[in-house]
């Protein structure tokens, strides 16, 4: 076979799917040659084509990444200089560029991922083609699902952010002028011997970092491919899955007898998961009568299925919270506009909670101490904690298939601690998106107070001790299965009846269950303003409208029902004829065949979903489209824009106007570029399968076996009493001397008590008394207050003082002197400079106070608002340093606290 004919025709080595690829797919899969890109507001918008040649290294690893991908690596100054997640974490969007083991070897992904790849050329115009465009350490990281995409920007952005790890990459580059100006500028620097930016030892600690991150990255690495490798002579471990309801389901037959059938689609997730015995965990469709269970069981047991019998009050009960609380505040419809008393949460919460402690029973029985739990969705959210209790070391993975929403949301829910207390026992935590995982830790953070860095993958639990991994593991949909269907001869005779029923039209396709989260009327009054801006099209457009009813028939969704009903009455009645009827409504679900069918023709899929945690139609349609290269109009709140977005044109549903042009514009889309935005994804879909997301996900649990045991918060070891007290009682000779350092704030007294300038304790006050008065012993007390107040809390006890952080110290009771450790000639002009900077952010942070004291000022923000603070506190450090930048003074911040002292 020719090398042209091996490019034509790549093997994916992630997904080890085989993808046949156009004429310019190469070209794709390197950022260049697209016709279109991303605007600086996230649109969509057509890019110049570029004829340069890549780079080879790059070219043999984009046949297999389909895109260029930058890995993780962050600076030292993008966070605080303690931060544990810039020496020991890296994230887990590192993890994501899976082992090519015909590509590289485990180093030379390690080394990539810890950024040693080389460069990318810029090949976007004649004038920049010889420019290397370095990849640094700070460089953001991709999931590899979503193609590079190279462009300028005029207007470099304000701020550096992490963005999703499904959010494409975009090297943003200067124009040519102001580069050119720029390297002048460097050169200028080096004939001038200019300083550096950063020293020698930054430059030496960054190495060091980047080194322990390529050892760390190693490591993940050969811990995922010893998980995946299944030995024969190891025990075959056992995962259980639970969930709500099992995935057969239970049903009765016209005589009354039960019957088990029909598998859902969520046991397609676990086919590829062979080195795993797959156990199922979850309550049948149908109540099951007490003389009846144990058959049903027995049924069941031969399907790999453990039942879950109930008492009807308790499902009814667990029921109405999931569904008439939780499900609604995560898809950020608030309490306060529910149709339902507030009590009931309260009400309800006993069956919740009962409906869980039975799923723990049963696991309890089920579990050996290696095998593994994947519990799902919101029902089931306190799982994790109660099968903590009873196996402490049981490894528990827990996935959100709904959106979470952000903090704001969810602190409106009266039981926000008892549920995140429930999940944060899990060892990894998942969700559909980036923006979810996100959502997650700012609010535990917030409600919890627990350590956050959104930065990486873990949080830091210090009640549970341990640190818990929350990442986006993107679900996909079984693309065999509709392959299989798109060649079956009932398909084929269901297309060809489809297409002399619509004959001529261009078929619009929305398929959405009734919900009010769907966005349905929005739909529907977009298509409407279209045909009243464009009435050529009243009798050209079908739009094949498919509403599956919900799950629970109540008045609120009846409510909804009618309001489609009339919209779509009122826009039949005015831009149908007696031959044609824009909309085809129907209020009833339709089978895998018609499904597929329906998107095999349509030329639009049209998902307008006000909040979704993924929208599988949209990949459902996407992997149908074999011949028209449809167009996919996707709301930007769903969690499918974040995988799909670099081919679908994304809309905001709530604005009517911009759907109707999306429409206009999809209609009106040459074939080129609609074939560009299917090749982006269609690859996604290929590969990111739901079987890839159910191995991902276990795979990554399973590593967690070794990583848990490193990163577990392990209380500090406690001073042994009894070898303290005879080492103490040893060295009581009148020539024995013991040195004994204290701490004033947080040892001796609370950081409340301190606030509320209330002396130490009279009991902890005698016994210091008592010590410091023995000749033999020399007590220090160590402060970072001033001397002043430091001697007002201790008065006259005879002990030695150090003060404002070693600023002043005293050998002695109040009497002594004070001595200074800096120079006597003391400039502190520059405190009265900054008073009114300090001032400020006091003012705009809400519980933040500012201490001056003799030669340091200190401003605190333990008791402000998590986020806020740390945000308040970095502007303010940044603002310090470029005020101060030429005093011989440091800023710097730590433990809740902005401080600037003489150094």
């Amino acid at each position: 076979m020719s090398e042209e004919e091996l490019s034509d025709n790549e093997t994916s080595q992630l997904g080890e799917l085989v993808v046949s690829s156009p004429p310019n797919e190469k070209a794709r899969r390197l950022g260049i040659g697209n016709r279109f890109g991303r605007s600086a507001d996230g649109r969509l918008e057509f890019m110049p084509q570029v004829d340069a040649e890549p780079d080879e290294d790059l070219l043999r690893v984009g046949s297999a990444l389909q895109g260029v991908f930058a890995p993780l690596n962050r600076s030292v100054s993008d966070a605080a200089p303690d931060s544990i997640s810039d020496t020991l974490l890296i994230s887990k969007s590192d993890a994501h560029l899976r082992p090519l083991n015909k590509l590289m070897s485990i180093e030379d992904e390690a080394d990539l991922a810890a950024g040693r790849h080389g460069t990318i050329r810029n090949s976007e115009s004649a004038d920049s083609a010889g420019a290397p465009s370095s990849v640094g350490p700070s460089s953001p990281t991709t999931h590899p699902c979503v193609p590079f995409e190279a462009r300028r920007s005029e207007t470099p952005p304000r701020r550096k952010s992490q963005p999703s790890p499904l959010t494409p990459w975009r090297a943003q580059e200067a124009p040519p002028g102001e580069k050119r100006e720029k390297q002048g500028d460097v050169k200028e620097m080096k004939t001038k011997g200019a300083k550096p930016e950063s020293s020698e030892k930054e430059k030496a600690l960054l190495a060091q970092i980047r080194e322990l991150e390529r050892q760390l990255t190693k490591e993940k690495i050969r811990k995922k491919e010893q998980a995946k490798a299944s030995k024969e002579s190891e025990a075959r471990r056992k995962l259980i899955v639970c969930s709500q309801r099992l995935p057969y389901r239970v049903s009765r037959d016209a005589e009354g007898e039960l019957n088990v059938g029909y598998v859902s689609g969520m046991a397609a997730a676990y086919e590829s998961i062979r080195r795993l015995d797959i156990t199922w965990v979850g309550c049948p469709q149908v109540a099951v009568p007490l003389d009846e269970q144990q058959a049903l069981r027995e049924l069941l047991a031969l399907k790999g299925c453990v039942p879950i019998f109930a008492p009807p009050m308790v499902l009814e009960r667990a029921e109405a919270i999931s569904s008439e609380v939780l499900w609604p505040l995560f898809h950020y419809i608030p309490l306060s506009m529910l149709d339902s008393d507030t009590d009931m949460i309260h009400k309800q919460w006993e069956g919740y909670k009962e409906l869980n402690q039975l799923f723990s029973q049963e696991v309890a029985q089920l579990a050996k101490p290696n095998d593994l739990v994947w519990v799902h969705d919101y029902y089931l959210m306190l799982l994790p904690a109660l099968i903590r209790e009873v196996a402490p070391k049981m490894k528990i993975g827990w996935f959100l298939h709904t959106p979470f929403p952000s903090s704001e949301i969810y602190v409106t829910l009266p039981l926000r601690k008892e549920i995140l207390r429930g999940v944060l026992a899990a060892n990894l935590i998942g969700f559909q998106i980036y923006d979810y995982v996100r959502h997650f830790m700012t609010a535990c953070s917030r409600v919890l107070g627990t350590d956050v860095n959104i930065e990486s993958t873990y949080i830091l639990d210090s009640l549970s001790g341990t640190a818990v991994t929350v990442d986006a593991f993107p679900a996909g949909i079984d693309v065999a299965k509709f392959e299989a269907m798109l060649e079956s001869a009932e398909l084929k005779d269901k297309v060809i009846e489809l297409q002399r029923r619509f004959d001529g039209k261009k078929l619009l396709l929305g398929v959405d269950r009734m919900d009010y989260i769907k966005g349905i009327p929005h739909k529907l009054i977009a298509l409407e303003k279209f045909l009243e801006n464009n009435p050529q099209w009243a009798n050209r457009v079908q739009l094949v409208q498919i509403a599956t009813p919900p799950r629970g028939d109540t008045s609120r969704y009846q409510k909804l029902r009618n309001k489609v009903h009339k919209l779509v009455g009122r826009i039949n009645g005015r831009f149908g004829t007696l031959e044609h009827a824009p909309i085809h409504y129907l209020d009833q679900p339709v089978s895998t065949c018609d499904m597929c069918a329906l998107c095999f023709l349509a030329e639009i899929a049209l998902i307008t979903s006000l909040r979704e945690g993924m929208s599988k139609v949209a990949f459902e349609f996407i992997a149908c489209q074999r011949r028209n290269r449809g167009v996919l109009i996707l709301s930007e709140f769903a969690g499918a824009a974040q995988t799909l977005g670099s081919g679908a044109l994304l809309v905001n549903p709530f604005n009517t106007d911009e759907v109707s042009n999306a429409i206009y514009q999809a209609l009106h889309m040459p074939e080129a570029e609609r074939e560009d935005r299917h090749v982006n994804m269609i690859d996604y879909v290929n590969k990111f399968t739901m079987q890839f997301w159910g191995d991902d996900f276990v795979t990554e649990l399973l590593t967690q076996e070794q990583e848990h045991e490193l990163l577990s918060l392990a209380m500090p070891t406690p001073l042994p009493r009894a070898e303290l007290l005879d080492s103490f009682s040893k060295h009581s000779a009148p020539t024995s001397k013991r040195l004994i350092v204290l701490g004033l704030l947080g040892t001796l007294i609370s950081f409340n008590s301190f606030m509320a300038a209330e002396p130490v304790q009279d009991p902890l006050w005698k016994d210091l008394l008592t010590i410091a008065s023995d000749p033999r012993n020399v007590v220090v007390i160590v402060s970072g207050r001033e001397r002043a107040l430091v001697s007002q809390f201790l008065s006259d006890m005879p002990v030695w003082v150090i003060a404002e952080n070693g600023v002043y110290y005293r050998l002695g009771p109040r009497a002594a002197d004070w001595n200074c450790t800096l120079s006597e000639n003391l400039d502190d002009s520059w405190i009265s400079s900054i008073k009114p900077v300090f001032k400020y952010f006091e003012e705009r942070t809400p519980n933040s106070f500012t201490e001056i004291q003799e030669h340091t000022i200190t401003w605190h923000y333990r008791e402000a608002d998590e986020d806020f603070g740390e945000i308040q506190a970095s502007d303010l450090q940044m603002h310090l340093e470029k005020v101060l930048g030429n005093q011989p003074v440091e800023v710097f911040l730590d433990s809740k606290v902005v401080q600037t002292a003489k150094v």
